[in-house]
């Protein structure tokens, strides 16, 4: 077949966007991935030469990977938008946090099974005096995927039986957890985070259980609140406040040693296990929704637990439709991310992977999308990505994770179509501790694989927060294009001194606060003195 115009055979014309896209899959044009760094990116309003010296220098350091980490390490990448809190902690930590806890080691078959000690049982080995550094070892790799590739184990089953063997001591410090997840971000220059977490995780299924599913959702959602559900939203904000209190004095934030901890905004989102009864879901997600309206710390919810689970392909409309009834219907608005599309051609049937994003974003009000692997496989794929484009639908990516989990890597992976199609992306860990990698980790192999430059990471960047579940209007007119909104048009972004109209615009704004924050650092990052 030949190059010229065609009409797509989903009996519409596709724009000149994806048609470019089509013409690519037919091997008319060149790899759609960003060639020659940069050459793809949006175009920069308040380009500075110092910004431009910054951009150079990485393309004289491309073929230099130890030097890129070190300018990517020291770059301000917004925020960390995917991020599981059980899954963000690294083993050491929670080894060290259950040995303070008088925690023991006991084989169970060929694995090691955490456990609280029983002076009684001689086959425990209290943690606090293990000297066996290969059952630490093994205990590492346990609750991790490291040295995945010498065990013999997929990566897909070893990444999320990491959780289960982490969970005895994963719930026992969570102001610890959050402190170190901060105080990396920190490190890093990363200010903000979404963490996914679960309080009253259990109270709350089990309540889903004793009201069951009505004849309807918005019965179901009566009977819930009318059996107690409020006191669970209630015990919530407790658990949340309780957390803060820890959080805030490990870090010492108002003390001479405060932690680079103290400069992250941590907000979260509430997590609901797909895997679960129709019952057990639906409160969840209604406890989410409840939660989410009553805390601003709890900016919005997500879905998580495998998707290629049986449960939760069995009952994956009717966890959408859940969603879209609880959403639609709440007084005020309820911010939703979800995982969908995080499958791939042979880990389930090929009918799974048809209709997992479109029925995210159009059904189950999704904002943002996680991994979204599977959409070349989505009917009517170029469509949807036209609609993720214009309602501007953010798709967060997780690279090492998608690797892991899904064997999804290099040219099998669409971050280069989503780029093409116009997509707003950005970078995310998912779980850095499992995976043992951090944010810096997932620019530097975007950049290396995907040839994408300075301009690019800072688009990625802008992003996170453009779309992030903060309160408040953007400071940009349009994510992607990223031009000042009217209040700042004669601004310098991240100035000290704003005018007066721009000053008021921030005051009023969390969200542009945050983003003006990224702003001043990336300013101060690009005069750091790349010339050499």
């Amino acid at each position: 077949m030949g190059c010229g115009t065609r009409r797509i055979g989903f009996g519409w014309r596709a724009p000149a966007r994806l048609a470019l896209l089509l013409a690519m899959a037919m091997g008319c044009a060149s790899n759609p991935s960003l060639q020659s760094g940069d050459a793809s990116a949006s175009p920069d309003a308040y380009a500075t030469a110092n910004s431009e010296r910054t951009a150079a220098w990485f393309e004289d350091h491309r073929n230099q990977p130890p030097a890129l980490r070190v300018f990517l390490q020291r770059m301000p990448k917004g925020g960390d938008l995917h991020s599981h809190l059980g899954g963000a902690v690294y083993a050491e930590s929670y080894l060290a946090w259950a040995a303070e806890q008088d925690f023991c080691v006991q084989r169970a078959g060929e694995a090691l099974k955490l456990l609280k000690c029983d002076a009684g049982d001689p086959a425990m080995m209290r943690l606090a005096t293990l000297e066996d550094s290969e059952i630490y070892d093994r205990l590492i790799d346990q609750m991790s995927t490291r040295n995945l590739a010498f065990a013999g184990r997929t990566g897909h089953s070893d990444f999320f039986a990491a959780f289960e063997a982490a969970s005895p001591v994963s719930r026992l410090q969570p102001g610890k957890m959050v402190a170190e997840v901060a105080t990396r971000a920190a490190e890093q220059r990363t200010y903000y985070l979404e963490l996914m977490i679960s309080p009253q995780n259990r109270a709350v299924r089990k309540l889903g259980r004793q009201v069951g599913l009505r004849s309807d959702f918005a019965s179901t959602r009566r009977a819930l609140l009318e059996a107690g559900l409020a006191d669970l939203v209630e015990g919530g904000q407790r658990e949340l406040d309780e957390m803060e209190r820890e959080l805030q004095q490990i870090l010492d934030c108002d003390g001479a040693d405060a932690s680079p901890g103290c400069a992250v905004t941590v907000r979260f989102l509430q997590q609901t296990s797909r895997n679960r009864t129709p019952a057990e879901v639906f409160a969840q997600l209604a406890f989410a929704v409840e939660i989410a309206r009553a805390d601003s710390r709890m900016v919005g919810l997500n879905l998580i637990s495998p998707e290629d689970d049986r449960v939760s392909l069995r009952d994956y409309t009717t966890h959408m439709q859940m969603l879209e009834f609880l959403v639609t219907t709440a007084p005020e608005p309820v911010n939703v991310a979800l995982h969908a599309g995080e499958l791939t051609l042979g880990l389930v049937h090929p009918k799974e992977l048809r209709f997992h994003i479109r029925e995210a974003v159009e059904v189950g009000q999704a904002r943002r999308i996680g991994h979204g692997v599977d959409i070349a496989y989505e009917d009517d794929a170029l469509e949807l990505l036209e609609v993720m484009r214009e309602r501007g639908v953010l798709v967060e990516i997780c690279l090492t994770s998608n690797d892991i989990i899904l064997d999804v890597r290099g040219d099998d992976h669409p971050l280069p179509l989503y780029l093409a199609a116009g997509v707003p992306l950005t970078l995310a860990t998912d779980d850095e501790g499992i995976s043992r990698i951090d944010l810096s980790h997932e620019y530097l192999r975007a950049a290396l694989r995907y040839d994408l430059g300075y301009r690019d990471l800072k688009t990625l960047a802008r992003n996170s927060l453009a779309h992030s579940f903060l309160p408040g209007a953007s400071l940009w007119q349009q994510s992607g294009t990223f031009t000042l909104t009217p209040a700042c048009a004669s601004d310098t972004p991240g100035s000290g001194n704003p005018t007066p109209a721009c000053a008021d615009f921030l005051a009023a704004s969390e969200r542009a606060r945050e983003q003006w924050r990224l702003e001043a650092e990336l300013a101060d990052f690009e005069t750091l003195n790349w010339a050499h």
